[in-house]
């Protein structure tokens, strides 16, 4: 899904300076990673972590992410019917 597909991007750029509208975070998200969302897209920038803090949150995240994609990879894989080329 992409984020503001229903509005050009001068619409979305809008909502967000004037609305404060954010992307809806997909429910399958994982929380680590939508908590650094949610972090970077405070209203005030002041509270926004630095890009060094953001890469330091992705590096501590790291194991979790990976682990959680090789699972997604092993469950897509494990559903598809195996076939000998």
């Amino acid at each position: 899904m992409l984020p503001f597909q229903n509005l050009t991007a001068v619409q979305a750029a809008f909502a967000v300076v004037n609305k404060g509208v954010r992307p809806v975070i997909p429910n399958d998200c994982l929380p680590v990673l939508s908590e650094i969302m949610i972090r970077c897209w405070d209203a005030n920038p002041e509270v926004r972590p630095p890009f060094t803090e953001i890469v330091k949150m992705l590096k501590n995240a790291e194991t979790e992410i990976m682990t959680t994609v090789r699972k997604a990879r092993f469950r897509c894989c494990m559903a598809q019917p195996m076939t000998i080329d």
